[in-house]
């Protein structure tokens, strides 16, 4: 028997020493397994985080007690509120007509179809929120009625261009918490991160959405037929009507938010769930009002909560799940404490630890926060290599780690609208995505000889 134990012990000592990076990328491979053989994602992401866990060392009372944790955290509960009220409105929307009338006017006062199937996902990635990807997959999918382009191409798209705005612009939380750690001022972060924006937008306009001929006498057939650009700009404002309310309901309240915020008796988790929460969640109801009380009613609600929208929300709480355990694993320190100890040179470190942390949490503040720290550490101020070069660099492959991350909700969310996967979707951005870092890593050097 004591043998019997001792070998046991060996076991488990010896499964537990192999090195982090290692066990997330198995845990990973057979996630990312499961769901090609149509296992559920979010069951999928469930048991690999169970089985992580136990890799890890944690006991099975445990893990039990950290997903019945993190399944009544409001945080998660919220979130899956938004994902429900966000479901119901783009559906609203899509039955009363107004997702149509959306994207026809869109595609009015844009050059084509195809600029405005990019402007529609940019235009509401200007208004960060969780799972914000399925507020914009409707209008990418109104655009393009038939499927012409294919589903992978249209979840890449919606999903691609819902994300360019990720490193510049200011109210990504991803965005707030880099210029947090870094000292960086808000106006010089968003120069040093300024190639982002008209770099991802014009690869994803070359590889994901490439142009698709037509004839002449068409196009010259659509030309005579629109109408003069103030009638078209008018027929987008009144389309475009509960969105741009729920959008400006939305900006108003963060504003507010802020502004009194600090003023409430209220603890620093409870202000931060609400600052997140509360802005976006008031947005989709005032947007809903609009469309109850517009010609539609109350019928275009009917059946908007379906049970796709109840899978999606099984999906999001598997991802969190996942999160969840691999946060408590302490995985993603260790594994940049890996790199670290292994001697790989610093600039390597400086790119490859904000990607592993993304592509193990799948959110952009979750790669900012846990590796940003490291990163200022292994580039000090005035060492050989310039420090704001170094933050532009862990902010590309950070960013590229998080679009590659199965666990990045946007993805999931996206995939699940358009009916195909997550490594279909991956492989239509994988060429952009990459093309971008080779441009990121010239404009970085050109960087450091600068500020050199």
């Amino acid at each position: 028997m004591w043998i019997l134990g001792g070998d046991t012990c060996f076991r488990k000592d010896m499964m537990q020493s192999i090195p982090a990076l290692v066990q997330v990328l198995v845990i990973f491979s057979l996630v990312v397994f499961a769901t090609t053989r149509k296992v559920h994602l979010g069951l999928a992401a469930t048991l690999g985080g169970m089985a992580l866990g136990l890799w890890r060392g944690l006991s099975p009372a445990a893990i039990f007690g950290y997903v019945v944790m993190e399944l009544v955290k409001a945080d998660t509960l919220l979130l899956l509120v938004l994902i429900i009220g966000i479901m119901a409105f783009s559906a609203a929307m899509k039955r009363s007509g107004g997702m149509d009338a959306f994207s026809k006017a869109l595609e009015g006062i844009t050059p084509s179809s195809r600029i405005a199937m990019a402007t529609a996902p940019l235009l509401i990635g200007t208004l960060p929120m969780p799972g914000g990807a399925i507020l914009s997959a409707p209008l990418v999918d109104a655009m393009d009625p038939g499927r012409s382009r294919g589903r992978e191409t249209l979840s890449a798209a919606n999903y691609w261009f819902r994300h360019n705005l990720e490193l510049v612009w200011p109210l990504y939380p991803s965005f707030v918490l880099s210029a947090s750690i870094t000292g960086l001022s808000v106006g010089r972060l968003m120069t040093l991160n300024a190639y982002s924006l008209p770099i991802l937008f014009f690869l994803g306009l070359i590889f994901i959405l490439p142009k698709v001929s037509t004839g002449s006498g068409e196009r010259a057939a659509v030309a005579l037929e629109r109408p003069a650009f103030a009638k078209r700009l008018a027929q987008f404002g009144h389309s475009v009507m509960p969105l741009a309310l729920l959008l400006g309901s939305y900006v108003v309240v963060d504003i507010l938010w802020r502004f009194f915020s600090p003023a409430l008796t209220l603890d620093a988790d409870t202000r931060t769930v609400l600052g997140r929460y509360l802005p976006i969640l008031t947005g989709i109801v005032v947007g809903s009002a609009a469309i109850w009380f517009g010609p539609a009613g109350f019928g275009a609600f009917r059946g908007s909560v379906s049970g796709n929208t109840l899978k999606l929300v099984a999906v999001v709480a598997g991802i969190r799940i996942f999160s969840t355990l691999i946060s408590i694993g302490g995985v993603a320190a260790a594994a940049a404490g890996e790199l670290a100890a292994a001697g790989i040179p610093a600039l390597v470190a400086v790119a490859l630890l904000p990607f592993i942390a993304a592509l193990v949490t799948g959110i952009g503040f979750g790669y900012v926060g846990l590796a940003f720290p490291i990163v200022l550490g292994l580039v000090p101020e005035g060492g050989a290599f310039p420090r704001e070069a170094a933050i532009v660099l862990a902010g590309a492959f950070g960013y590229a780690g998080m679009m590659l991350s199965p666990l990045h909700v946007c993805m999931v969310v996206s995939a699940e609208h358009f009916g195909t996967g997550i490594v279909a979707t991956i492989r239509r951005f994988a060429i952009p995505l990459g093309a971008f870092l080779v441009i990121a890593l010239a404009y970085v050097w050109i960087l450091s000889v600068a500020l050199s």
